[in-house]
């Protein structure tokens, strides 16, 4: 048996060789763009660590903008400036909009059946057309208005009643939490995976355990980001080294005992008005004319839009709060410009966001900071193609490193800090149109969520700030260590106190009753 086992490896050795000497002699005829020295077999998997957004951009400083990196047998190029994004994401957008092979797309989603890491073909076209429509129309948007601010104002209850004792409150768990209902009651009417303290928001609790589908979410970002060399190295997928991909059917399990039986219980209604995602996938599904779409696509883009609409608006708002109770003057300019466009004897509406110009430039700033996903999905060359001068082969992997443009010292001054006014009197946008910031990604695979995702933090962020006076006790400092996943969570909680900043009798009037 060991003698087996041995023989195995050596086998994946001897075969890893040969594949590295054949991949040497292909790539002398190529002009590549400059990159580190590699290992042989592994090539440069050993040095991305364990926050890769962080490791390749310092990369990028010694070895220029678009760079080529070896992974196992996988050819990576690395863009990490405005110019290179451009000709990727828009000049050769045609080129650069498939997506490679993964472990999540082939099991945790059905096979590439959702948005996000299909690819680039007839089905999926058609799929985001389906979606587009269901969901990001700016009708539909502006249906979710109100359920949104319901779920905001809940979110304002729970952390005045968490506060009312003088106790630190810790705000990533409220936040999260209500991204998470916002995404359920789209696309589900109602609350789903509320915890304890949404389930009971209309009374006085104020605790908070977090839904099981919540923890489920934060388990996958951890378990996306985690390296399996099977994936770069194809003769050792069946080893499994690392357990990931075991861990991602665990996740597939997880994600269907929570999603199957709500699909179930949809089809048994009968036909009628519901607008909500679900209830549009089926109809469509059911209609002949439209394109079809399975079960399984369902499933996964459920998964993508509970997912993305969750983690990349919550951790947002987060990051944005954290920034602002490092920097009072910044934060006492938000609550000015709040008191002097909404008043103190009402809540904030979402006509109002248009001219809480201030506001909006601490979003951009944070967008910039802290882009949810900061190495976005990975694109791959559908032909061979030439950019800047190098030569890249069809199927070639591509990563935009979206942190990287956003700290590039090239176009932004102090990179580094946290500074809403560069962003008041600049034309640069966050929407995929100005490659300096590509929180949202750009060209045919941006995120068709990019409207809701920004004004859901916008929105989230004022009537947080107006209405909660945040603070904390004194000696006490905010930290802005970043954590570890697939997107951008904080490494620690950030706890703060929480007292009213209106009179009680502006909460009365919208329901908000405080027992303080």
């Amino acid at each position: 048996m060991i003698w087996s086992q041995w023989s195995s490896v050596a086998a994946v050795f001897i075969g890893g060789l040969l594949l590295f000497a054949s991949w040497k002699r292909f790539s002398r005829k190529l002009r590549l763009p400059p990159g580190p020295p590699g290992w042989p077999v592994l090539g440069h998997l050993l040095i991305l660590g364990s926050r890769p957004h962080l490791s390749l951009m310092k990369l990028s400083q010694k070895y220029g903008p678009l760079m080529f990196l070896k992974l196992g047998s996988v050819p990576l190029v690395v863009a990490s400036s405005a110019r290179m994004a451009k000709i990727l994401l828009r000049t050769q957008d045609h080129i650069f909009a498939g997506r490679p092979p993964s472990l999540t797309g082939e099991v945790l989603l059905y096979n590439y059946q959702d948005l996000s890491f299909a690819p680039y073909n007839d089905h999926w076209r058609r799929t985001r057309r389906i979606v587009e429509s269901s969901i990001f129309s700016p009708k539909r948007l502006q249906s979710f208005e109100k359920l949104r601010d319901e779920e905001i104002l809940g979110t304002v209850k729970l952390l005045l009643l968490a506060g009312r004792d003088g106790s630190l409150v810790e705000i990533d768990s409220h936040i999260t939490q209500s991204s998470l209902d916002i995404m359920s009651r789209i696309c589900f009417t109602k609350r789903l995976f509320a915890s304890t303290a949404r389930v009971n928001v209309d009374s006085s609790e104020s605790t908070d355990e977090p839904s099981d589908f919540r923890s489920l979410l934060a388990e996958a970002s951890l378990t996306l980001r985690k390296f399996s060399i099977g994936e770069y190295i194809p003769l050792l997928r069946k080893l499994d080294l690392g357990g990931v991909e075991a861990e991602l059917w665990r996740l597939r399990a997880k994600y269907d005992k929570f999603l199957i039986p709500i699909i179930e219980e949809y089809r048994q209604k009968p036909d009628g008005d519901s607008q909500d995602f679900l209830s549009l996938l089926l109809a469509a599904q059911r209609d002949q004319t439209e394109h079809q779409i399975s079960d399984e696509t369902i499933i996964g883009l459920l998964e993508n839009m509970l997912a993305a609409g969750t983690e990349t608006t919550s951790y947002t708002t987060i990051w944005a709060v954290s920034e602002l109770m490092r920097h009072p003057e910044a934060l006492r300019k938000v609550l000015d410009e709040l008191d002097s466009i909404v008043g103190r004897d009402r809540l904030v509406e979402t006509a109002d966001l248009v001219s809480l110009k201030y506001l909006k430039a601490v979003v951009k700033e944070t967008f910039r900071m802290y882009p949810a996903a900061p190495l976005g999905v990975p694109h791959e060359s559908m032909q061979d193609t030439e950019i800047a001068g190098y030569q890249l082969r069809k199927g070639t992997r591509v990563i935009v490193n979206l942190y990287a443009l956003g700290r590039d010292p090239a176009v932004w001054k102090d990179p580094n800090c946290f500074d809403p006014e560069r962003f008041l009197d600049s034309p640069i946008d966050i929407r995929g149109q100005h490659f300096e910031v590509l929180p949202f990604g750009a060209g045919r695979r941006k995120c068709p969520g990019v409207e809701m995702g920004v004004e859901r933090v916008e929105m989230t962020l004022a009537q947080l700030l107006h209405t909660c006076s945040l603070h904390l006790p004194a000696g006490v400092e905010v930290d802005v260590d970043e954590g570890v996943g697939f997107t951008l969570p904080r490494a620690h909680p950030l706890q703060t106190l929480v007292t009213p900043r209106l009179q009680s009798e502006v909460y009365t009037r919208y329901g908000i009753t405080l027992l303080m």
